[in-house]
């Protein structure tokens, strides 16, 4: 990889030492060549031949789901198109058959904790893992689980502080009492290399605005084939339409992830979204990873060093590094004021967030520790 040439394609590097990938990922100029192809092509009414402007859209957007399957080693049969990593975990949990006396589990830190309206209403009890030494231990984990455990929730890296679950060891733990996985991958896809069937999870929720250098707006998410006729949408528009009467849709396919999308999604972010994964496609998700976690390991170090107090443990390999803070949040406004882009949060005892991707260097990093 070129780091000078991949580098150029991120105008903001220009002018900011950006770690902040975990809140808002930069993208490449060719990710704007998307937006604009989408906007001119409906401005120009350019659709080719005799299709509506909306048979290309869908097209793309087929084309874009087998993109996204590839990535993540799923079949396009089992992504589904959503706005939001909380509108597919809301899909997941909305379309499961609950009865009370059954309950859920997930670590404490979640970003979207499974404690919902319609838990709520079916009784649905929820049961937090705690962390301990900024970890969840899968012992603790697995006490939480037993044959009335419906729904298993993880973050696959966590948004606080980058810990990384073995998601076939939850996996695991899970189906053995029968229970399903559910999981948040937005700061896992794109930065690190993965594969759901490998690690037989059920569900997966991500958003592409972060580690896959994508648009706000789109997310997908991941239902295992083996759940898609037990998994019932939780709403209906022209799009996904069971209406058979006069004037009916043409139905969609049930056996098929697509029955979760209701109406017109975010096109204009396909178009976007199609151009982040063919460029990490031409660097290569497993030269992505590798670089990530040499750039996180080396930053991890550096701030050891430096005499913090670590949030994120030592043998973490995931793109982000997080450590204890008095006044995180000032710290990080002061870091912006020298074009320095970190994440300070008073959560969590207080605490600054450091995130790498592929376009940072090991000068960004020693840019921060100069700061700090």
């Amino acid at each position: 990889m070129n780091i000078e040439a991949v580098r150029s394609d991120f105008p903001a590097l220009r002018e900011w030492t950006y770690l902040d990938t975990a809140f808002v990922g930069l993208f490449p100029r060719q990710v704007k060549e998307g937006y604009i192809d989408f906007i001119d092509r409906w401005m120009n009414f350019s659709a080719e031949g005799t299709k509506t402007i909306l048979t290309e859209w869908l097209e793309k957007t087929g084309k874009v789901r087998s993109m996204v399957a590839d990535l993540v080693g799923a079949s396009p049969t089992e992504i589904a198109f959503t706005t939001c990593t909380g509108s597919g975990l809301n899909i997941v949990v909305n379309g499961t058959r609950w009865e009370k006396g059954d309950n859920v589990v997930f670590p404490v830190w979640e970003h979207n904790p499974l404690d919902t309206y319609t838990l709520q209403r079916y009784g649905v009890e929820p049961r937090p893992v705690d962390v301990r030494n900024g970890r969840v231990e899968l012992s603790d984990l697995e006490k939480k689980v037993d044959d009335k455990t419906k729904l298993v929730q993880v973050s696959q890296v966590s948004y606080v502080n980058g810990f990384r679950f073995d998601l076939k060891d939850v996996s695991d733990i899970a189906h053995e009492h029968g229970a399903k996985v559910l999981v948040d991958s937005t700061q896992a896809v794109g930065a690190l290399e993965t594969n759901f069937r490998r690690d037989d999870v059920d569900f997966v929720s991500a958003a592409p605005y972060k580690y896959l250098m994508g648009p706000a707006g789109l997310a997908f998410l991941y239902v295992r084939s083996e759940n898609l006729a037990e998994l019932v949408p939780d709403r209906v528009g022209w799009k996904n339409q069971i209406w058979k009467g006069d004037r009916a849709e043409e139905p969609t396919d049930l056996d098929t992830a697509e029955k979760f999308e209701y109406g017109t999604i975010h096109f204009q972010g396909v178009y976007a979204l199609e151009k982040s994964l063919e460029y990490l496609k031409r660097i290569g998700i497993d030269t992505v990873e590798r670089r990530n976690l040499e750039l996180s390991s080396y930053l991890w170090g550096e701030v050891n060093n430096l005499g913090k107090k670590m949030y994120t443990p030592e043998d973490t390999k995931s793109p982000i590094v997080s450590f204890y803070q008095e006044d995180a949040v000032g710290l990080a406004a002061k870091l912006m004021g020298c074009k320095v882009k970190v994440t300070g949060r008073e959560a969590h005892d207080g605490h600054v967030r450091v995130s790498v991707h592929f376009y940072n260097t090991k000068e960004d990093i020693d840019n921060l520790i100069q700061r700090l």
